[in-house]
């Protein structure tokens, strides 16, 4: 797509009013093209929420214990606020983060810390697992200076939770992750269940 596209632009450069119409039609952009566009985004916008759902049905075989019982889970994408939490079962409850981080992931750390702020918060004696995709999110969590407001600057319920809980939104993302969200466990997927989530080629 990415060089169908550089084509394009490189064919458009230097023509003329009277040139595009043919150049369009050559090159197969028309009306009905951007309506199936349209028409296929708007339908497969919910593809996230199939791996979500998808993905955390098919690792509870190996994530559960014998005899654990699980109550209704969230496994969409976007939890429901009766079910704050992607996984809750009567001996833990887990939230999933299965975006590979690929560099620019600002919004990914944001969500992620969110998640750990929320199961750190927990008042149950439930065990708490946040599950990732890869080293870089425990990494993340585990080293970064970045402040807690910067981490939930999207999420003013999430932000009153904090403080409430914890303190001031002043403190590191990694002091928090090393004093309040200690016994929240980050598990490495990849590394977990490798046949289901390792990075295919």
């Amino acid at each position: 797509m990415t060089d169908t596209i550089a084509s394009l632009e490189e064919a458009l450069e230097g023509t003329t009013q009277a040139e595009v119409g043919g150049l369009l039609e050559d090159a197969g952009i028309s009306p009905g093209l951007l309506q199936d566009a349209i028409t296929v985004r708007a339908r497969i916008g919910r593809v996230s929420d199939v791996i979500h759902a998808t993905a955390i049905a098919l690792s509870l075989p190996a994530l559960l214990q014998p005899g654990e019982v699980i109550a209704r889970p969230s496994l969409a994408a976007g939890n429901d606020r009766a079910r704050p939490f992607d996984l809750e079962t009567d001996r833990r409850v887990a939230e999933f983060k299965l975006a590979r981080w690929k560099g620019s992931d600002a919004m990914r750390k944001r969500q992620t810390f969110k998640d750990l702020v929320h199961l750190a918060a927990e008042e149950s004696d439930k065990a708490a697992e946040l599950y990732v995709l890869g080293e870089q999110p425990i990494r993340f969590l585990q080293t970064s200076r970045s402040k807690a407001s910067w981490g939930l600057d999207r999420s003013s319920r999430t932000q009153r939770l904090f403080e409430d809980k914890f303190g001031s939104l002043d403190m590191a993302i990694a002091d928090f992750t090393a004093k309040h969200g200690a016994h929240v466990k980050v598990i490495d997927l990849e590394e977990r269940m490798p046949r289901l989530f390792a990075e295919h080629p």
